[in-house]
């Protein structure tokens, strides 16, 4: 059985640029939002190794690098490149009326 999903709204899409990735707030708490050649991904903002804020890190060529130990991850799917073996939390994201919206109950 599907689960039923909730979408929260966490920023205007004109506030995401192409090849940025930003911080916010919401009500799942902190999240990454990234923009990637007008693809939206979302993520837990917390690297999996030492709990580091993800957007304080480095986000270039398809690869976030979190701040602290350089662990690095593939923006497009959030599994680590360096080291291999680790995993970011997505989530899944639509855009309606230039609202950028990110599901709840689907981590």
């Amino acid at each position: 059985m599907a689960q039923d999903l909730s979408w929260i709204d966490v920023m205007d899409s004109d506030d995401l640029w192409i090849g940025e990735m930003v911080a916010v707030e919401s009500a799942l708490g902190p999240l990454l939002m990234i923009n990637i050649d007008g693809t939206v991904c979302a993520y837990e903002n917390r690297c999996p190794h030492m709990g580091g804020r993800l957007s304080d890190g480095e986000f270039a060529n398809g690869v976030i690098v979190c701040p602290n130990h350089r662990w690095e991850f593939c923006a497009h799917s959030g599994r680590g490149i360096n080291p291999t073996g680790q995993q970011l939390n997505p989530h899944r994201v639509r855009i309606v009326g230039g609202r950028i919206l990110v599901a709840s109950g689907d981590s």
